[in-house]
């Protein structure tokens, strides 16, 4: 049994392996090895994996007859991926990335269930592999990635201002109104600390301090490089310090959650005929989605009100292509235009590796690497006037 009787509180992982438990060999699984692996599970990780079972698993129901998902066969999978990767009317072609998430989370079903301990991984099937490598040659795909957002002027010697929408812009937007100041609080912090998108939600009225010379210092208490909840703090600039305190003063925000939705009230028009408009500050923190709502309406704005210049036509794949997430890559940005080495911002961003933090400072490395200095000297020194 996938789920003792005494669990009151079955994670999604669990459930859905209940609910198909007729495809699902149990003899060799544990029942507390498999709450104590979803328990480890970082909340992203285990609603991918729960997502991806369901994927799964449903196909394999679907067979006629159906086939055992787990442990599953070589050739099941083999044929699993190629209907994920032919689409259908109503499903689109699944990406080579997704393809691998998607056996990633299989093999980690089957060691979690007990397999794989004394024999290979049916995903480790040399089949399995040349099958994603086949299909990975004929659909080769860039990943895509989220579109910087930097500050907005140049941060060191010899580097050009940022083109497109930056956060000075999005700033430039921002009035004296409650949406305003807590718009430009949130976009200042969520550039200033290089925050996730699940970090900027989760952040507190406690987390923020107040330092001598008007900075700040913002207490991470867990992220997706710290799952363990050590923590780590990040500095916050005075102008920053200045908007946060400003939208808590302003919504009368204390304790709890510092980024929280607004609610607009309306009444009925008064004898003038005017009608009454109140914002009510809610108690629950802004979703992820939430966020992103904020981001692309204040770049909208940026875009109309003439702080960012762009090519006819671009505005909508500008818009569609900022994310929570591009705060961070340009800050990430910023710092490697400034001089920074790649372990410097990984350690302050809380980057998983140097590597990781160079991947999204690409685009700048190119303008400075050893082929751009060298022939950009030599080249130069051809156009001087002879």
């Amino acid at each position: 049994m996938l789920v003792e009787p005494g669990n009151p509180f079955p994670s999604s992982v669990e459930l859905v392996l209940k609910a198909h438990a007729p495809l699902i060999d149990t003899r060799r699984a544990s029942v507390i090895a498999l709450e104590a692996a979803v328990s480890a599970m970082a909340p992203a990780t285990r609603a991918a994996i729960t997502a991806d079972l369901k994927c799964f698993l449903a196909w394999c129901a679907q067979q006629r007859p159906a086939v055992q998902a787990v442990p599953a066969s070589p050739e099941t999978l083999v044929h699993y991926l190629r209907w994920l990767s032919a689409g259908s009317q109503v499903r689109a072609p699944a990406k080579p990335a997704t393809l691998a998430r998607r056996i990633a989370s299989i093999a980690r079903i089957h060691r979690v269930l007990g397999f794989g301990e004394s024999e290979p991984l049916p995903t480790q099937a040399g089949m399995v592999r040349d099958t994603l490598k086949g299909i990975r040659r004929q659909r080769p795909e860039k990943q895509r990635q989220a579109a910087p957002l930097r500050f907005g002027q140049s941060m060191a010697d010899g580097q050009a201002a940022p083109d497109g929408v930056t956060v000075q812009a999005l700033l430039a937007t921002c009035g004296r109104g409650i949406q305003d100041l807590r718009d430009a609080a949130l976009i200042s912090l969520a550039y200033d600390a290089g925050l996730r998108v699940s970090e900027l939600v989760a952040c507190q009225v406690a987390d923020l301090t107040r330092v001598g010379d008007g900075s700040g210092r913002l207490h991470i208490a867990r992220s997706k490089t710290d799952q363990t909840g050590e923590g780590t703090l990040a500095w916050i600039s005075p102008d920053t310090m200045a908007r946060l305190l400003a939208w808590q003063a302003a919504a009368g925000i204390l304790e709890g959650p510092v980024f929280r939705r607004i609610h607009v009230l309306t009444g009925r028009p008064d004898a003038a005929g005017q009608q009454t408009v109140r914002n009510y500050v809610g108690d629950r923190p802004l979703t992820r989605q939430g966020v992103v709502a904020i981001l692309r309406r204040r770049a909208i704005a940026a875009i109309e009100l003439g702080h960012v210049q762009l090519e006819p036509g671009r505005k909508e794949d500008v818009i569609r292509s900022l994310s929570a997430h591009s705060f961070r890559v340009g800050l990430t940005q910023d710092l490697f235009a400034a001089g920074e080495d790649g372990a410097g911002i990984a350690l302050a961003l809380r980057w998983s590796s140097p590597g990781t933090a160079l991947h999204y400072a690409r685009e700048l490395a190119v303008g400075s690497n050893a082929v751009a200095r060298v022939l950009g000297k030599m080249r130069a020194a051809d156009l001087e006037p002879g």
